[in-house]
C-alpha cells in the first residue's frame, strides 16, 4: 500500500480548516486580554503583594520547549490573605531580580480577584507577614498544597 494522495481541493479544504482553528484561537486570546483590561480599568483596588515562592523555568504544558517562570504572591485585604499566581516569560525572574519577600504594587479588579496587573520593575520596601492572619484564600487546592 502506498501513501494516500490528496487532491488539490482536499488540501485547500484542510488548510482552510486549520487556518480557521488557529485564527479563532488568536481571536479568543485577544478577547480574553481585552476583557481583563476592561475589568481592571472599570474598577480596581491597589494592594501590596509579597512574593512567597518562585518557580523559574517551569514547563507550561504546551510543549517541552515552552517554558515560563511562575511567581506566587500574596496580599492582605480586610484581615484576609489572598494568594495569587502570576506566569511571566521564561528567565524573567532572574532578569528582573525578583526574590522571595520582595514587595510590589498590584492593581486588582473589583469584579474578579483573579484578574490583576503587577509591575515587577517597581519594587516597594514593605513586608506583610501572612502568618499574622487567620483567613487565607488560595486560587485552587493545588495552589494551597504548593505554598504549604
Amino acid at each position: 500500500m502506498g501513501k494516500k494522495k490528496y487532491s488539490l481541493k482536499q488540501k485547500i479544504i484542510y488548510s482552510t480548516f486549520i487556518a480557521g482553528i488557529m485564527a479563532s484561537g488568536f481571536l479568543f486570546d485577544s478577547v480574553k486580554e481585552k476583557n481583563k483590561s476592561e475589568k481592571i480599568n472599570s474598577g480596581n483596588f491597589k494592594v501590596y503583594g509579597i512574593v512567597e515562592k518562585l518557580k523559574p523555568y517551569s514547563a507550561s504544558g504546551k510543549g517541552i520547549r515552552d517554558r515560563k517562570d511562575v511567581v506566587y504572591l500574596y496580599y492582605e485585604k480586610n484581615d484576609t490573605v489572598f494568594h495569587l499566581i502570576k506566569d511571566i516569560p521564561d528567565k524573567q525572574i532572574n532578569n528582573l531580580g525578583i526574590e522571595i519577600n520582595d514587595c510590589y504594587l498590584i492593581r486588582i479588579a473589583e469584579s474578579d480577584k483573579d484578574v490583576f496587573e503587577i509591575d515587577f520593575a517597581k519594587k516597594v520596601d514593605t513586608i506583610i507577614d501572612k502568618n499574622d492572619f487567620e483567613h487565607q484564600i488560595y486560587q485552587t487546592d493545588i495552589h494551597k498544597n504548593i505554598i504549604e
